[in-house]
């Protein structure tokens, strides 16, 4: 395999996956990176207050996009930015009962969307895929 067919087929798999999900989860208006960020803020909450710069580093968003997406989730009642006592420039992230009632079904979409992904994949091929992708982006997050 040339290397320069490692990027093509990452792009298509993750087009692919993005695609599939935003058309599953349209009919209930919210796109795929939402139900990412959803599911993410979910779980982090549960440890820590979870900020707009979290969210960025862990999808690899750049400021200006995750503002437009923040804006975008909040004008769809999915969050809601909230001032912590310790510094009032901070806002913590905060999902909204809306986006509470969508996280299950969303959980099931993904699920859904990944079992199809791997339909014919033996347990040990997509272990090792897993393995080689998290050292490629380690690779990748060098300086």
């Amino acid at each position: 395999m040339q290397n320069d067919n490692i990027s093509r087929s990452v792009n298509i798999l993750s087009r692919q996956l993005k695609r599939g999900l935003d058309i599953q989860v349209a009919k209930y208006g919210i796109t795929g990176v939402q139900c990412g960020m959803i599911q993410y803020i979910y779980k982090k909450s549960k440890e820590k207050n979870v900020f707009a710069r979290d969210i960025e580093k862990k999808f690899d968003i750049r400021r200006a996009s995750m503002a437009g997406i923040l804006q975008n989730m909040e004008k769809n009642d999915l969050i809601k930015r909230e001032d912590i006592d310790s510094d009032g420039r901070l806002k913590r992230i905060v999902l909204t009962s809306k986006a509470l009632k969508l996280r299950k079904i969303i959980e099931q979409e993904i699920e859904n969307l990944e079992n199809k992904a791997i339909k014919n994949i033996k347990k040990e091929d997509l272990k090792k895929f897993l393995e080689i992708a998290e050292k490629m982006s380690l690779n990748l997050e060098e300086k």
